[in-house]
Order: C-alpha cells, then structure tokens, then sequence
C-alpha cells in the first residue's frame, strides 16, 4: 500500500483517527516516568562512560561530543523541553545593537516577499534547508514533557501561530560514517546546538519585525511531519525525514510564528518506492529496531503515534542500545543510500530514483559494490 498524495503533506501518511500525541510517551522521556523503563533511564541519564582504548570511545572522542553539545545543553535545552535560552518563547531585549525604536512593524501585505527574506535571514544564519508550511495543529504535542522537571506540563500554543518555519542543518557526512562511535555522535551534538543557533535567532529577527515567534528544537510539535508538510523532504524505512540534497543526514527544527507567510509545496522523488526495496537501514540496525518488510498502521508501543502508514521504530530497542554503546547511533543515516554527499554520480543516481524507479535494484547493487554503507574506522576521523 502506497500512501496518499504529495500535495496532503505528512497527512498522506495518515490512513486512521489521528490521535493527539503526549510528549511524556516519546522515548527520551519515557525512562523518567514509565515504571518498566525506570532502569533503562538510571542506565542512560545517570550512567557515567569512562573513555576506553578503543577507535571512537577514547576521551578525545567523548570530549569532542560533549563540546558539540554544549550550545544545545546550556544554552537551549531543546531535548530538554526548550522554552528557555534561544528556545525562549519570547526574548527580554535588554541592549541590542543597533537600536532601533521600538513598536516597528513591517509591511506584511506582500507575503510571497516577506517568505523570500524570512528564508534568505535563516540561510544567513546558518540553515541548510528551510521551508514553511501552515501549522496543522495535530502535529502539535497534546502536552509537553520537560525532561528537567520529569512532569507534563500544558501546551498551549496560542492560535495565533498559524505557521511554521521547517529548519534543517545538515550534519558532517565523514563523522557520520563512524557510527556507532563517537565521532557520529559529535555530529549530532553539533546539529542540535546549530538547530539551537539558526531557530533562535530567526525567531528573534521575526520578533524585530513585529511578529510573534517560537523557535523549537525537540519540543512543542513534532519536527518531522512539519518538514514534510513544508517540503523538505518524505519519511522513511528508518523513520526519519530524508532530503533530496542530504538524505536523512540532517536535524530539524522549526519556528512558529503569526507573520503571513506563503507556504511550499510537499515534494515527492521515489523515497516510498526506494524504501519498499532497501533495507539497508534495517539491516545494519544493531538493536533491530528498524522493520523489514512491508509499512503498516501497527504501533510498536506507545512511542508509536497511531493511524500512521509507515514502518514503526521500536524506540525501546533502539534506545537500550544507546545506553550500552555509551553514545548514540546513527548507523540508519549512514547505511542509507540517500546519504550521499553531492557529485555527479550521486546526483545521477538521485535523478534516477526519482526518475526511473525500475532501475532502483541496480541503485541498490552500486551501492553494496562500492561500500558505502560500512563504517568507517573512527581513528582516521582523526587523521584525514
């Protein structure tokens, strides 16, 4: 079964009653709250990981990802539930330079121009991609779930946020080959404090506008299907959101605002019809938390929204690995044969797919051929 049309966005996705999803039944908080994940979080939060002799895990590495990671654990919190530091959902300007009087608005009643500076403003601030979409407000959390308070909290985004700004920053391709090792995690610790740094400070340039903003990592609605409602990309076998420039190596945030903005339009180029064939993600999933076969409406567990067509991630699984590796995994974004750097033998292969899906096998051939989806040996990370 295929899903729906391009133009429903994420909705094409969708095939039963769309439930409102609490933010307390997302794996990364689970372990703080559910009584048969209590263990898994003393295990994964509270667990100290000594460096170890081995290509990856020595403290050079592990140093190299707590550095990533520190505009995004000090200074935003996004995985932590946001609302505060460049997630704040609305900054006290107390000097800025230069300063401009204050009660400025800008002249909003050309939204096709408005869009094309709000875009060119994130490229500057460091956006790989961005696009905007209206907010479907079922993408938006029932409740929030701080991980710094380990309690639910109401989500009450006002109705006047009627859009969303889908921002991805992509992330280093050659670190991202050494997954499950450290360097890979150091690329994403570097995503999510870039998600921080580009989302804040294009949320603060809509409020200089006159406009309300909320810029969001992690929190508040669900990244994914608001890229794909804003044309970043499609979902898929890996649950992930893959883009035609960066495949699924890239971090999403996004910023919700009342500016009048026009949104894109949901793009499809063969990512179903690829996925339906490869399984390479599955394959070198080492917790098997990534499922063969066909898609299906069927939830793993309650970390699976229901009434969704896709192949559903078992997060128990999958986050039981993070804590016995002693750092995150990315080997679903490095085994995937989307996750090419540019050229123009991957360019011609990503016209292919979108172009002529019966030569998807032969893809898939080239692929095993030259290797691409092996790890790679972290210490030359180091070297090269």
């Amino acid at each position: 079964m295929r899903p729906g049309s391009a133009a429903a966005g994420a909705r094409r996705y969708v095939v039963g009653n769309v439930e409102p999803f609490d933010q307390k039944n997302e794996m990364f908080c689970r372990p703080l709250w559910d009584a048969e994940m209590l263990d898994l979080g003393q295990k994964f939060y509270m667990t100290e990981v000594p460096p170890k002799d081995k290509p990856g895990f020595r403290l050079k590495d592990q140093s190299l990802v707590n550095a990533a990671w520190h505009l995004e654990n000090i200074f935003a919190q996004g995985v932590a539930g946001g609302r505060m530091g460049m997630y704040a959902w609305d900054w006290q300007q107390i000097y800025e330079y230069p300063r401009v009087p204050a009660g400025l608005k800008i002249d909003s009643r050309d939204p096709r121009a408005v869009t094309g500076d709000i875009k060119k403003a994130a490229r500057f601030f460091g956006a790989s991609l961005v696009g905007v979409c209206e907010l479907d407000r079922d993408w938006v959390y029932s409740a929030a779930f701080p991980l710094r308070d380990a309690k639910s909290v109401p989500n009450e985004l006002p109705a006047a946020y009627r859009y969303a700004i889908a921002v991805a920053v992509e992330m280093d391709y050659e670190a991202i080959r050494c997954s499950p090792a450290s360097p890979s995690s150091a690329a994403t610790g570097l995503g999510y404090s870039k998600m921080a740094f580009v989302a804040g400070l294009l949320a603060h340039h809509i409020r200089g506008l006159g406009y309300q903003a909320i810029a969001c990592g992690n929190d508040t609605a669900c990244s994914i299907p608001i890229a794909i409602d804003a044309g970043l990309g499609e979902l898929a076998r890996n649950g992930l959101l893959i883009t035609p420039a960066f495949g699924p190596r890239i971090r999403l945030a996004k910023v919700l605002t009342d500016l009048p903005l026009v949104p894109d339009r949901p793009i499809e180029f063969g990512v179903w019809d690829f996925c339906v064939q490869c399984e390479k993600c599955a394959d070198k999933c080492p917790s098997k938390s990534i499922a063969h076969g066909e898609p299906t409406d069927q939830p793993n567990n309650i970390s699976n929204r229901k009434g969704v067509l896709r192949w559903p991630i078992n997060a128990e699984t999958c986050l039981a690995f993070w804590a016995k590796n002693g750092t995150d995994c990315s080997n679903c974004i490095r085994s995937c044969p989307f996750n090419k750097p540019t050229g123009r033998r991957h360019d011609w292969v990503r016209w292919g797919i979108r172009n002529i899906p019966a030569l998807n096998p032969l893809f898939l051939w080239g692929d095993d051929l030259l290797g691409y989806s092996r790890n790679r040996n972290p210490d030359n990370f180091w070297t090269e």
